[in-house]
Formats: structure tokens, C-alpha cells, sequence
């Protein structure tokens, strides 16, 4: 069966489940839904993030203002899509996913409210506007990060179709991406200035604060799709999650305040080891170069045994890449 054409879309802005090991899929007789492209599934996810609802008491109107100020200030939304594109290449319509795909863009955005806090980074603009604690206070902001984890964990476990088994494997797999073993076990490496030793502890570290809420995300469209994980999507989102934090690090040197959308040069400010610190920029570069061929070696496995368009993730794998070098 020839593959839908995937059209072309510009990208504006652990689990718990066992691996099996890679084997041939079933093709998918019926006909496939319409593949969509990058800029259809990022309209998909800010018309579902526009629909989630806080809802607060009398008198607590506020927090539910900042949470959906924080929700809805535009970014790349590549956590979800990534999502939605895993899930595409099964063949699977991307609306199953939305619920799961949401929740882990709000997890996402709650890393950010708290990246922003003064005990944190200080930040004093996100995504080219003032910070949440800026606007509304730490206490508001903080609290507006509480909402934000409670709201995702409801939309999987109310709103995600599918059987009660599969709701409980893709909440696993993201609160385990996003606990002490994953994304807040990685911000404690760096609030507390921890120096990694070598390459390997770096990427162990960058992991940690970027990769595995990415292979978490890519692993959810898997589930969603066939119910189980796959060792080549796994391996794409590794390597992707690594390129993602590489390029950072080079734009934070290299980048420009008035679309990096934080101050250029902050990690080195605060005394961060990034790849740029310990490689210089020619490494960090090369370095970027080999995770993207890696990531697109391992779309080759996986084109080769599904019946759904791939070319979303392979966008992403680019626009990763060439993020304003």
C-alpha cells in the first residue's frame, strides 16, 4: 500500500510500558485517514489547548486566568505533536491522541512556569512576553503549575479514549518522564550546579531535563497507536531529545534575545556545562549534525514497517536541526 502524502508544514515555534523488540506490523487495509501536516496538528493542538478548562471557585478566578496565560502563549508545541505524528505513522487519526498529546503540553508548560521562578532561572520573559510570576506573583504562578499537573493528569484519565489499561500505561509513562527519575530529577542536577563528567554525564544530564519527556511523548503515540512501545520510535526520540538540548546550547550562544526568547548567554552566565562550554562550538555543532542523522537512520526503520506517514516526524527532525543556527 503506497503512504498517504504528508503535506508540508512549518513547525511554529521512561515509560512503564515493556519494549517488544521490532518486528514487521500489519498493514492496514482500510483506507488510512488523510495524513496531516506539522502546521495541521500544531492548529489541532491550540484548538484543543483553547478548550481546556480550569474550572475555580468563586473568588479564584485569577488562577484560572494565569494558567491559560501560560498555556496559551504560543511555542513550538513539539511535545504533543510528537505525539500526534507517532500515532500518524501507525495509520491511527491524530484526534485520538489530542487528550493525552494536551496533557503533555500542559506537564511541559508547568516545567517552564517553574524554570521562570526567581529560586530558578529569574527569567523575565517567555516566548517574547513577561513571565507568569512576573505578571501574577510566585504564589500565583506556582499555584497556576499545580493546576496545570492536576488538569493533564484529568484529560488522560477522563478524556484519553480507549480502555482503562491504556490510560494507566500512558499516565505511568509520563509521570515517570517527568518525576525524580526524569525531568525533575534533571532540574535538580542543574539548580544545584552539577558538573557533569565527560560527554556521556552530560548527555545523561540533558536527558534527564529534556530527553525523556520528548521519548515519553513519542512512546504515548506509540501505545496509543498499538499498544505497546517500539525500540526504532524509542530510539528517534532519544536522539532527537539530544538534538533538541545541543542546538539549545548553541543558540544560547549564537541566538538573539528578540526571538531566542530569553537573554543569549544565560547558561554560561549561571555557570552551566553545556556542549558549547566543554566542546566549544565546532564540537557542539558536529555533535548536533550526528544526533540528526541518528534520528533520521532510525525513521528509516521505522518507514519501512508502518503504514502511516512518517514525514511529520521527519520535519521535526529538521526543524530541530536547523533551528536558526
Amino acid at each position: 500500500m503506497n503512504k498517504p502524502p504528508a503535506g508540508n508544514g512549518t513547525l511554529v515555534s521512561n515509560g512503564a510500558a515493556p519494549s517488544l523488540r521490532a518486528q514487521p506490523l500489519d498493514r492496514i487495509e482500510p483506507r488510512l485517514p488523510a495524513a496531516l501536516s506539522l502546521e495541521e496538528m500544531r492548529e489541532e493542538v491550540e484548538r484543543a489547548l483553547a478548550e481546556v478548562e480550569f474550572p475555580a471557585p468563586a473568588g479564584a478566578e485569577r488562577l484560572a486566568e494565569a494558567a491559560r496565560y501560560a498555556l496559551l502563549g504560543g511555542g513550538k508545541r513539539v511535545r504533543p505533536i510528537l505525539a500526534m505524528a507517532a500515532a500518524q505513522a501507525f495509520g491511527i487519526p491524530v484526534r485520538e491522541v489530542l487528550p493525552t498529546a494536551c496533557a503533555i503540553e500542559l506537564i511541559h508548560t508547568n516545567s517552564l512556569i517553574v524554570d521562570d521562578l526567581p529560586a530558578m532561572d529569574n527569567h523575565a520573559k517567555r516566548r517574547g512576553r513577561p513571565t507568569l510570576h512576573r505578571l501574577y506573583g510566585d504564589d500565583i504562578a506556582i499555584l497556576a503549575g499545580c493546576a496545570l499537573l492536576s488538569e493533564a493528569q484529568r484529560l488522560i484519565l477522563a478524556d484519553q479514549p480507549g480502555p482503562a489499561e491504556l490510560r494507566n500505561r500512558l499516565l505511568q509513562a509520563v509521570l515517570e518522564a517527568t518525576g525524580t527519575a526524569g525531568m525533575v530529577g534533571g532540574q535538580f542536577l542543574d539548580v544545584t550546579k552539577y558538573r557533569p563528567h565527560g560527554r556521556d554525564d552530560l548527555e545523561r544530564l540533558q536527558m534527564l531535563k529534556t530527553g525523556t519527556l520528548l521519548v515519553a511523548s513519542v512512546r504515548c503515540g506509540t501505545l496509543i497507536a498499538a499498544n505497546r512501545t517500539d525500540p526504532d520510535f524509542d530510539s528517534f526520540a532519544a536522539s532527537l531529545g539530544s538534538l533538541f538540548q545541543v542546538v539549545d546550547d548553541i543558540l544560547d550562544e549564537t541566538g538573539k534575545a528578540s526571538w531566542l526568547g530569553k537573554i543569549p548567554g544565560s547558561d554560561r552566565l549561571a555557570g552551566r556545562m553545556t556542549h558549547v562550554t566543554m566542546f566549544g562550538l565546532r564540537g557542539a555543532r558536529e555533535t548536533a549534525r550526528e544526533l540528526h542523522e541518528r534520528s533520521l537512520e532510525s525513521l528509516a526503520e521505522i518507514d519501512a514497517r508502518t503504514p502511516g506517514s512518517t514525514q511529520p516526524l521527519r520535519e521535526i527532525a529538521d526543524l530541530v536541526y536547523r533551528r536558526k543556527q
